[in-house]
């Protein structure tokens, strides 16, 4: 068994100057392989998705080449790495042709984040690919531009098993209750001195976490440069150090951190269901031997382990214990499984056939109802509501203030909810939920702050048509008149003016003002100026965990937020 952990491995932050890292001018190799345009079919919509793939002159249709999966930025599509101008106009060809890798650029669906849909077409396109050409499995690659980086470290922390390596690239979220999930995956994080200090913070807080654990990282900080001017001088040494990793895809131990069931499988174990969902489910699992299985678990009700022949020898009978204690001794064909079930602290075994699954099913784990549908837009905006909702139940929070600025999410349909639903309804943001301090007075003047106005809205190509700076809040509630100067606008609230709240938010409020905090926010530093909290609770795993503890998505609008005339009448 090959170590994935390269002998070159770097556990610190390192920090690169031009003539280290940015080794120019680009290669002039010559391009004697194929750069072509394709699409698959996909089965969510009956629609054909197009992604671009190099082939390098060497492939000769037998031996198995290495894959770089390159995921593009919010701006870009499955062309931008291939041709941009940014990017070196065929920069990333010509270094692919040099390292002999086959190059994949899907369309992730447009700005999804590659959450969701977005997900699923990463994997389906990499399934087409394995169809029409020789890949080596434990040789797949993640790369990704700022949206895309966000992408490569998402998909690789929830599917550590999947890919070989991951280069982030000026990534804007680093996942960091995820990070644990990365002990047999390396990671190269790359950004810009100048890049938001938003993303850097980001980054540092995942990549920081990695290197807290000894895991196999690098985080790479290029002085002087920004968000993507660096990028094209950067693939040469990316590719090289990419091809000299392997996939681990056996290891003999391993901890996998669960949000959700939509991410519960890594490896030779699958949590089937979470004791307390809305809270992390830990799988800690250790081969003892060929013959014992070993696993110490968090927050899991039920669990599955999954025979692996390169771990375990199944010609003998196979000893598994959960939290110290045997429950299973037996044989074990590989076309079976062994599933767990905790009923009131006594585990149980069931022998059963291996489950058949893909990571490019979709929408296959249902979590709630939602008797009606759920729109964002509006005054009353129902689903902004249930979020509110959702982050004062995860918190205990008095208030909750939750806006749509940059919602990019799909609304919640009538029906069968799944976890794909919960994720997407919220996109792009996904952080440590926040709590602050406020009198009622100052919670009054943020209100105030983000009624709508032309002066103060910013516009962004890739929002949907719902997004808004107007907060929808849970425990309490209050009118507006925009008609009215600054600082007049509230025109009526249940808040209590001299009453001090615990308030939630989402982390990015405190770091990049999404909602505008009346003053509360220093832009030069960028960041908040009053004292806050970071919870321990990620935003979607929030919503997950009020969902599937109630079972309905229902949306309790109760007149929350009304906007009024100069005369008191309602408008809504």
């Amino acid at each position: 068994m090959s170590s994935l952990i390269p002998s070159n491995r770097v556990t610190g932050v390192l920090v690169l100057g031009a003539t280290l890292l940015l080794s120019g001018p680009w290669s002039q190799a010559s391009e004697p392989g194929k750069d072509l345009r394709l699409t698959y079919h996909s089965e969510i919509d009956n629609t054909d998705q197009p992604y671009r793939i190099y082939i390098p002159g060497r492939y000769d249709g037998q031996t198995p080449l290495p894959l770089v999966v390159a995921l593009h930025g919010t701006r870009g599509n499955e062309t931008t790495f291939m041709d941009a101008e940014q990017f070196g106009s065929g920069e990333i060809r010509r270094v692919a042709e040099k390292y002999g890798v086959l190059l994949v650029c899907p369309y992730g669906r447009g700005i999804t984040g590659y959450r969701g849909s977005g997900e699923n077409d990463i994997f389906c396109v990499i399934e087409d690919v394995q169809k029409r050409y020789a890949v080596n499995p434990d040789r797949v690659y993640l790369i990704g531009h700022s949206m895309g980086g966000t992408g490569a470290a998402y998909l690789a922390l929830h599917h550590p098993d999947v890919f070989a390596a991951v280069a982030p690239l000026a990534a804007a979220h680093s996942w960091p209750w995820l990070v644990a999930n990365a002990r047999h995956v390396p990671f190269w994080w790359i950004s810009g001195s100048e890049d938001s200090p938003y993303f850097l913070s980001s980054v540092r807080r995942g990549a920081g976490r990695m290197i807290e654990l000894g895991y196999p990282v690098r985080s790479t900080v290029l002085p002087g440069r920004q968000h993507g001017d660096w990028i094209a001088e950067t693939f040469d040494a990316i590719f090289a150090w990419l091809v000299n990793h392997h996939r681990q895809a056996h290891p003999q131990e391993y901890v996998f951190h669960v949000d959700t069931l939509l991410h519960g499988t890594a490896y030779w174990s699958a949590v089937d269901s979470i004791a307390r969902p809305g809270q992390m489910a830990i799988v800690r699992a250790q081969a003892e031997g060929a013959d014992t299985a070993r696993f110490d678990l968090t927050n899991v009700a039920k669990l599955a382990f999954l025979p692996d022949p390169e771990v375990f020898d199944l010609s003998r009978p196979i000893a598994i214990s959960i939290d110290g204690s045997i429950v299973f001794t037996g044989p074990l064909a590989g076309d079976e499984e062994v599933q767990f079930t905790n009923n009131a602290g006594a585990w149980a075994a069931t022998k059963t056939s291996r489950r058949c699954g893909s990571l490019t099913d979709f929408r296959n784990h249902p979590v709630a109802i939602a008797p009606e549908p759920l729109p964002m837009s509006g005054i009353k905006a129902p689903l902004a509501n249930w979020i509110a909702d959702a982050m004062r139940h995860a918190t205990g929070a008095d208030v909750a203030l939750y806006n749509r600025q940059f919602y990019r999410g799909i609304p919640i349909e009538q029906g069968t909810v799944d976890v794909v639903d919960l994720i997407q309804c919220s996109r792009p943001f996904d952080q440590y939920l926040v709590r602050a301090r406020f009198r009622g007075r100052e919670i009054l003047e943020i209100l105030d702050d983000n009624v709508p106005d032309p002066k103060k809205d910013r516009t962004y190509f890739a929002d949907r048509p719902e997004a808004s700076r107007l907060i929808q809040l849970s425990g309490a509630s209050y009118s507006f008149d925009p008609t009215r100067p600054p600082g007049e606008r509230i025109v009526g609230s249940s808040l209590q003016a001299d009453r001090v709240y615990t308030v939630v938010m989402e982390g990015q409020v405190v770091e990049r003002e999404t909602i505008l905090l009346a003053g509360r926010y220093n832009q030069s530093e960028r960041h908040a100026t009053f004292d806050y909290e970071m919870t321990d609770i990620p935003f979607t795993l929030a919503l997950y965990g009020y969902a599937a503890t109630r079972g309905k998505m229902e949306s309790a609008v109760e007149g929350r937020v009304r906007q009024m005339t100069r005369t008191g009448s309602a408008l809504d």
